[in-house]
């Protein structure tokens, strides 16, 4: 099931504004048939040797996955223009939510599974990306559910490496290195002073 669960603001580039969209909880048939119908055909026409890295990633398996496994999985996306902006899929709970942060071991947390921005918005892909903050606006919803779940704020994830900068250097998170349990991907992590931090400093 999906429902709007808040009206947020997304930065217009194009307008040099900002505009509403739509924060949505769960998941329908039109969300997946947007991202196939509006998210595939440009990542089937990236250059061949230098591919989206999500261009692979399943999002309706990822839907059956939580509407499967309603008490580990929450599914959020963003809308605006009648189009899926970005998708999210958090674990509430299982071995991967809980912290290796020095601040805080195995304390619980949320654990951002996958999150991606519809590949207009990315300026890897687009000379002129249409909308700014839709990332940004869906991780601090995994904060805002770390906090509902009283999780104090604690966010967890492994990053494709073409996202890491966003997460150390714009989001602030702490770097725990590569994990060679996890595809050698790098682990961040967000600690609880972190959240206070990122949530103090939101516009």
């Amino acid at each position: 099931m999906k429902q709007i669960i808040a009206t947020v603001p997304l930065f217009d580039l194009g307008r040099g504004a900002f505009c509403d969209a739509s924060l949505f909880q769960g998941i329908d048939l039109d969300t997946l048939r947007s991202i196939e119908a509006d998210w595939t055909p440009i990542f089937d026409a990236a250059a061949p040797e230098n591919p989206p890295e999500d261009a692979h990633w399943e999002w309706a398996a990822k839907a059956l996955q939580a509407l499967q496994n309603p008490l580990s999985y929450e599914l959020f996306g963003i809308e605006a223009d009648a189009r899926t902006q970005g998708m999210m899929l958090v674990v509430k709970g299982g071995p991967k939510c809980f912290s290796r942060h020095p601040e805080h071991p195995r304390a619980p947390l949320i654990y951002v599974d996958f999150l991606a921005t519809a590949p207009w918005n990315r300026p890897g892909l687009t000379a002129t990306p249409t909308y700014k903050g839709v990332g940004r606006l869906l991780f601090m919803t995994a904060v805002s559910l770390s906090i509902e779940e009283e999780f104090a704020g604690r966010i967890g994830l492994h990053s494709l490496p073409g996202a890491e900068a966003f997460y150390r250097n714009r989001l602030n998170m702490t770097d725990m290195g590569k994990d060679d349990a996890y595809q050698n991907l790098r682990y961040f992590e967000l600690s609880t002073t972190q959240a206070r931090q990122l949530i103090a400093a939101r516009p």
